[in-house]
């Protein structure tokens, strides 16, 4: 029997290059789609291209929901608090409960739902978008996850406040920017969805589609 030299770096690039994340890729996914919240900026259904199915999604996120009678492709809904297998990868929704649990800290509502992905071999968490004042719920989070391999981020530009609730201009860019650099000093994988910049902190950055 030989032995499977693929590194972990390896094989959490092969799992982020085969999904599709509401509206980014890292290369062509062929896996299945996620869609964090119902924003249209983030919603599979505006892509350039067509997505991987099923299109998973959550509590905050019904597809179809935006005048569209008939969904003409497949799609998984998977509850917050509950985790599903689809292709060989554990899903598991972070919506307000599950982070409540998590984290032990009240949380009544999150802009976007964040994501569990796992496999056998590795752990990421998506963050397809959040508030400014969501950020030390993802830091405290972040903290209690010791096995998590890499984190795909949505990053920022400037905001005009109080556009995600920031009182000055670059306070998104500059707090996801030392998050990003603290988890990349515990040795995770951090991975940029440029919304709409490309930062420096990003191993690696989507393409939006």
């Amino acid at each position: 029997m030989g032995v499977d030299f693929v590194s972990v770096a390896d094989r959490i690039d092969r799992l982020v290059g085969s999904i599709q994340f509401d509206r980014w890729v890292f290369g062509f996914p062929t896996l299945f789609t996620i869609k964090s919240h119902e924003d249209q900026d983030h919603d599979p259904l505006k892509s350039s291209f067509n997505f991987p199915e099923p299109l998973v999604y959550s509590d905050n996120c019904t597809p179809g929901k935006r005048g569209i009678k008939k969904a003409t492709y497949s799609s998984l809904y998977i509850s917050d608090g509950t985790s599903a297998i689809v292709k060989r990868v554990k899903l598991t929704p972070v919506g307000p409960r599950t982070l409540s649990r998590l984290i032990g800290v009240h949380v009544s509502r999150l802009h976007a739902f964040w994501w569990f992905v796992a496999t056998r071999d590795v752990l990421l968490l998506f963050v397809g978008d959040l508030y400014c004042e969501e950020v030390p719920l993802l830091r405290r989070l972040l903290e209690t996850v010791p096995n998590l391999d890499a984190l795909l981020l949505v990053s920022y530009g400037g905001l005009n406040p109080p556009s995600h609730g920031v009182t000055y201009r670059d306070q998104m860019m500059v707090e996801l920017g030392n998050l990003a650099e603290r988890e990349r000093g515990k040795g995770r994988i951090v991975y940029a969805l440029p919304h709409p910049l490309i930062p420096k902190w990003a191993v690696r950055a989507a393409q939006r589609v």
